[in-house]
């Protein structure tokens, strides 16, 4: 099998390596300790794995129907997939995306008022 550089980038930082072919980048980041974050390790259920394409989106393997589900058809236009999911097929060049929590609602929570029993 033929190997391919991939390199990902951070804030100024850089983290390459060399990989077979199929490999995903969520595998790839680990390899090289590039700060790609999950929590579903790799299942695509917690999508914290975000990465932008810089170079080389023709060289990952197409967004299959569970990654479109979970970021939608944008990806086209943001560059962003899910690193466990795509697949190296050539060389690329990706943004590790800082990691977006779901927003808290800060109000705090009060319970309904409880209904009074009449007699």
């Amino acid at each position: 099998m033929s190997q391919h550089p991939v390199r990902f980038v951070q804030r100024g930082q850089s983290w390459e390596v060399e990989v077979e072919d199929g490999e995903s980048l969520l595998e790839i980041s680990r390899m090289c300790g590039a700060p790609v974050q999950t929590l579903c390790n790799g299942i695509a259920s917690c999508i914290q794995c975000k990465v932008r394409v810089l170079e080389g989106s023709e060289n990952l393997s197409e967004p299959a129907s569970l990654e479109k589900d979970r970021i939608g058809n944008i990806f086209h236009i943001t560059g962003e997939r899910l690193a466990c999911q795509a697949k190296v097929h050539g060389e690329v060049v990706v943004e590790v995306l800082p990691v977006r929590l779901p927003k808290r609602d800060r109000r705090p929570r009060v319970p309904p008022p409880r209904k009074r029993r009449e007699r």
